[in-house]
């Protein structure tokens, strides 16, 4: 199986192949696609076959965990996720943007990474679907990200179905994740796009 090439202007210009695109995913299409930062690799996030599907394309291993993307909040509520008050003012804040959050809940006490995006594939993909998208790394387990898509593709052409292309994509920093705990404290996990200063100047300026 060879992955087909979808570009991203013509999913953006065309709402017949938004309306397809948007049908793969529903069907459990596992896809490369761009975000702010870089290329991402994944698909609808529950369904078990495709997040093994991700996990098999990257060699990566399961108990490693992934960041679940959407365009808005309220795409991560079947998840049942513990918002905490510092959270809920980090996601005001920086939301849509480059914090990832992590989340505990009931069924995941070690939490989930969630981020909101206004990348505008997300935006557009998320006017037709609701389930948050698997987002992590387009390179395999243990080699280091390269941003050319073609270089992308190649490695991926045989693994996944389609693979959304956006060209190269402005450099930027990984977005930064903090994890948020059910009683109300911050720790950070990884600083990228925002710094953790800022996240601290802030968070003392509204009393946490």
């Amino acid at each position: 199986m060879r992955a087909e090439r979808i570009l991203l202007q013509s999913v953006l210009d065309s709402t017949e192949e938004l309306s397809r695109v948007a049908r793969l995913i529903q069907d459990g299409a596992v896809f490369v696609y761009p975000t702010e930062t870089i290329y991402g690799i994944g698909g609808r996030s529950d369904l078990q076959s495709v997040m093994d599907r991700v996990y098999e394309a990257k060699n990566r291993p399961a108990v490693k965990s992934v960041i679940l993307i959407a365009s808005r909040k309220e795409c991560f509520s079947p998840l049942e996720l513990h918002y905490t008050p510092a959270a809920e003012i980090l996601m005001k804040k920086f939301w849509p943007g480059l914090l990832t959050l992590v989340l505990p809940s009931d069924k995941s006490p070690e939490g989930t990474a969630i981020r909101v995006s206004d990348h505008p594939f997300i935006s557009a993909i998320f006017s037709l679907i609701k389930t948050p998208l698997i987002s992590t790394s387009a390179n395999l387990s243990g080699q280091s990200y390269d941003p050319d898509p073609e270089h992308i593709f190649e490695i991926f052409r045989d693994k996944v179905d389609f693979m959304i292309d956006a060209g190269f994509l402005p450099p930027s920093p990984p977005s930064t994740v903090i994890k948020a705990g059910r009683n109300n404290e911050i720790s950070p996990v990884r600083e990228g796009a925002v710094r953790k200063s800022v996240i601290d100047q802030f968070l003392k300026e509204m009393g946490f």
